[in-house]
């Protein structure tokens, strides 16, 4: 999604953050469309399976030793423990011309590749990408159920040469007897009830709870010692509360797992509940049948105020004679979101009876998301998934209260469609790489046998879709940006693939703004970082092309054949070892030196947190108290740092030269206006512009946008009005410049112990801030707030449970609180004060000062006692404005025929 995309705005929760609910009841059935076959995809195939019988034996199994005689001594075996998870070469001396040759070679490395006799593969699917490569996909089963993350793709090239395979084998499985435990039943129960006492009332879906084995591969932050979770658990689907979450949530669904013994484990959101849903019969060809293309010709609104002529093919009906908002040759139409959702998947397209005016949005999604599926089916991609299942584009994007979302989202396969989300609430429409970007989560959706969307593999997803979006947007000449920013064409730019620090992303790991892996994924990590950490990926992606000189063409087949080749276990350290191959499979192997500088700049693949870090970087830890009141996983600290002493003496030095009437140190708007008030007569003294209030002024304009951008919150309205008056980014590019370095606002969570929070900062006087947040039942906004703020070695807990806007307090509870916080406060500076201190000694010991280049330990002393205390009902200051975008209408070219 785009919000996915968008941060998408790195849905992280702080006293701005906006919740809105989206509750998605669905009732009707939903399943893949088993589409025709291609050239590039074959039928998924399902007469054999490579299983533990009588052609296998653990004593005919390759060896690594086998492995390097089979290439000469030049295979690339890389393992993840003692189990090979990519192999760069051959595995086999025969050709593999088809699934069942596929399948004898998956025999014979199940031991290296962690199996055993209970091992079962079974086939999926056929790829193939532009070179000719062919992928066989298998999916690993045991005792009947799915393992979820458990994939072996081998790869060959177009002559049946195998190239190279690539794993994530589940190999420690538990036994068939714990899959004995709770009911569907009892488990769909536990799930509604952890979200009740969450505060949260979600819809069950019916009919999907499914028995899997679930994987985790997990490796301590600073540890190499790895957590393997592999257990029977129920996967319990329900709507999505916070699918508008921030603006920025990606999928409309959450898979809750639950293990066989009743432990509610966590939830990750999800397209659609399954992936194997049976079919019942729906037909979306009714849709085309009595159709006929017609040619529109228009005008319609961009949100910078420009107009832009479109030229689109719309549908017909040859009985009516009224015309549709549809494609008929790519299958795509445009419907009423809220009819296909909420009404029982009724199909309500976008009309018209003249052909003359067509409701911006849908025009503009339907022109792009045409443009979309031109860019992959030049490469042999038919449609979204690749077998040219029909798309669906959903306009005016609602929840089930009717109100609007603010989003762009691939929503998954729903009753034979392929659903994407476009809404009148953003601009994106217009922007071809954020649709491509969510076409492009369809292609990956495809290629995988499943993908966790957490930690590195959610990171992975997001990168691959802003990657292709940006190609797609650039090969088609819709942008003429050359910094590579994601949604340049919108009022609310998500991301830069160039320069990530921007919008608050890492620049390569553990820089600032990254996100140790996660234990429990939840929407206050984000889900281990998918938001933040996609840039490393996007910024190798970015050097491949500008340093490397790649052409867009090329980083289209490559980026699109390393989707391919990925399996669910893919993350950051495999994905490394694999795309050297994929290059050498394209026969690009002239741009490996390119790679690999990228890869090192990025640090891609490093997992352990460094022994030491540069002056400008100071590492903070926290490690919460261990009881129940820290372990809910609804904690953050947010850190604001700023470099004092620096900041004061060059600031100081651009007094001075302004005082000298040196003005050269200024932004050029404010140099023109001091040389046209010199021009004039003195004006009098009260409107003489000063200096350090037109300094402060914009410092707090400045400020504001940065603490939006760096958290990953989408800037106020105020914000983004100034982005457009080119004096206020002048004055943004200056301080940028003069100061940016000095100060920093960061976020950071609870990593893979649950309980220790990591983050990267810069030095100077630091407040940490630490928050907790519940939310209202029947509400997605949230009705109880603790903050804790770091003063004078301690931590000060100021509970914001009444009192706020829109709530009774007739006690005046957390004013009486915030008080009693203040008093102490300047009680402890007074004393200070009083002992003589000088002032920097009483700000250090007010103020957590850290230096660079030290690993900070933050003290938890004041958090062992603190309660939690009761809701009191949502707060109306995080309540988003209701108001409704209406639609707007595109104008007809008038032409003298």
């Amino acid at each position: 999604m785009i919000v996915t995309f968008a941060a998408e705005r790195n849905y992280m929760i702080h006293d701005k953050t906006i919740y809105k609910g989206f509750l998605f009841i669905l009732t009707v059935c939903l399943l893949l469309c088993a589409g025709t076959g291609n050239a590039v995809v074959a039928q998924t195939e399902k007469e054999t399976a490579v299983s533990a019988g009588t052609e296998f034996s653990l004593e005919n199994q390759l060896s690594l030793e086998d492995l390097q005689a089979l290439n000469d001594g030049k295979a690339e075996v890389f393992t993840h423990g003692d189990a090979v998870t990519f192999v760069d070469g051959t595995c086999t001396s025969d050709p593999v011309k088809n699934m069942d040759d596929a399948a004898q070679v998956v025999l014979s490395m199940i031991g290296l590749l962690g199996g055993d006799e209970r091992t079962l593969l079974e086939p999926w699917r056929t790829l193939t990408d532009t070179n000719g490569n062919i992928y066989y996909v298998f999916r690993q089963m045991y005792a009947g159920v799915t393992v979820t993350g458990g994939a072996v793709k081998v790869i060959t090239d177009a002559e049946g040469k195998m190239i190279s395979l690539s794993s994530s084998l589940e190999s420690e499985l538990p036994d068939e007897e714990a899959s004995a435990g709770i009911s569907a039943g009892e488990a769909e129960a536990i799930v509604l009830e952890h979200e009740a006492e969450a505060g949260l009332s979600v819809g069950l879906i019916g009919d999907k709870t499914d028995m899997i084995i679930l994987p985790l591969f997990l490796s301590i932050d600073d540890e190499d010692d790895a957590i393997d979770i592999n257990r029977f658990v129920w996967v319990v689907y329900t709507d999505n509360p916070a699918a508008d979450f921030m603006s920025s949530s990606e999928l409309p669904y959450l898979a809750h797992y639950v293990t066989m013994d009743g432990e509610y484990l966590y939830s990750l959101e999800t397209v659609y509940p399954g992936d194997t849903a049976g079919s019942v019969g729906f037909d979306t060809s009714y849709v085309f049948e009595f159709m006929e293309p017609a040619d529109y010709i228009g005008y319609v609104d961009l949100s910078d105020g420009t107009e832009m002529e479109i030229s689109v093919t719309v549908m017909r009906d040859k009985r009516t004679g009224m015309y549709y908002l549809g494609n008929i040759e790519r299958q795509i139409v445009v419907a009423d979101c809220y009819e296909f959702m909420f009404n029982h998947g009724r199909v309500v397209l976008e009309y018209s009876p003249d052909n003359l005016e067509w409701d911006q949005v849908g025009l503009l999604s339907l022109y792009n998301y045409c443009r979309a599926w031109d860019y992959y089916n030049e490469i042999g991609w038919f449609g979204g998934d690749g077998k040219g299942t029909p798309i669906m584009i959903l306009n005016d994007f609602r929840d089930i209260n009717h109100m609007q979302l603010n989003n762009a989202a691939f929503m998954g396969n729903i009753l034979g469609w392929s659903v994407f989300g476009a809404s009148r609430a953003n601009d994106y429409s217009q922007c071809l790489d954020v649709i491509a970007h969510e076409f492009t989560h369809c292609v990956t959706d495809a290629v995988m046998t499943y993908n966790s969307y957490m930690n590195d593999y959610g990171a992975i997803n997001e990168a691959m879709s802003d990657i292709q979006g940006q190609i797609c947007e650039m090969m088609y000449g819709a942008t003429t940006d050359e910094s590579w920013i994601v949604a340049d064409r919108s009022l609310s730019a998500i991301r830069s693939m160039s320069d990530p620090h921007l919008f608050g992303q890492p620049e390569y790991t553990w820089d600032l703004y990254y996100k140790p892996r996660v234990l429990t994924p939840t929407l206050v990590n984000d889900q281990g970082g998918v938001h933040s950490n996609s840039s490393l990926l996007n910024n190798v992606a970015y050097r491949l092309v500008t340093d490397g000189g790649m052409s867009l063409e090329e980083a289209r087949a490559f980026w699109f054949a390393v989707d391919c080749t990925m399996v669910p276990g893919t993350d950051y350290a495999q994905l490394s070892e694999l795309m050297p191959s994929v290059l050498q499979a394209l026969g690009m192997e002239r741009y490996a030196d390119a790679l690999q500088r990228a890869m090192d700049a990025t640090r891609l693949g490093v997992e352990t947190m460094p022994e030491s870090f540069d002056a400008d970087r100071v590492l903070l830890t926290l490690t919460l108290p261990d009881n129940e009141n820290f372990t809910n996983g609804n904690w953050m600290m947010q850190i604001i740092s700023l470099d004092v002493k620096e900041f004061y003496e060059r600031a100081k030095v651009l007094v001075e030269q302004v005082l000298a009437g040196d003005y050269s140190g200024l932004p050029e708007s404010v140099q023109e206006s001091i040389r046209e008030s010199q021009a004039k007569p003195t004006p009098e003294p009260e409107e003489k512009p000063g200096f350090f209030t037109a300094f402060i002024t914009a410092l707090g304009e400045i400020l504001e946008e940065k603490m939006a951008e760096e958290s990953g919150e989408e800037p106020a309205q105020a914000v983004e009005e100034t982005r457009k008056d080119p004096e206020i980014e002048e004055w943004m590019a200056w301080f940028r410049e003069k100061f940016g370095e000095l100060a920093f606002n960061g976020i950071g969570t609870a990593g893979q112990d649950g309980r220790t929070i990591r983050m990267v900062g810069r030095p100077g006087r630091t407040i940490p801030i630490l928050m907790h947040m519940s939310f209202a039942e029947n509400s997605y906004e949230p009705d109880q707030i603790v903050y804790a703020v770091y003063l004078g070695d301690q931590w000060i807990v100021i509970p914001v449970a009444e009192g706020l806007e829109g709530t009774e307090d007739t006690d005046n509870e957390t004013g009486q609180q915030i008080n009693s916080v203040s008093e102490q406060i300047l009680a402890s500076l007074l004393e200070k004060l009083a002992d003589g201190r000088s002032f920097e000694e009483v700000a250090d010991y007010l103020f957590f000062n850290i230096k660079g280049g030290e690993v900070n330990e933050i003290s938890a002393d004041g958090l062992e006692d603190l309660v939690l205390p009761e809701p009191s009902g949502p707060s109306s200051i995080f309540s988003t404005s209701e108001s409704e975008v209406p639609a707007r209408k595109s104008r007809p070219k008038i032409t003298n025929d």
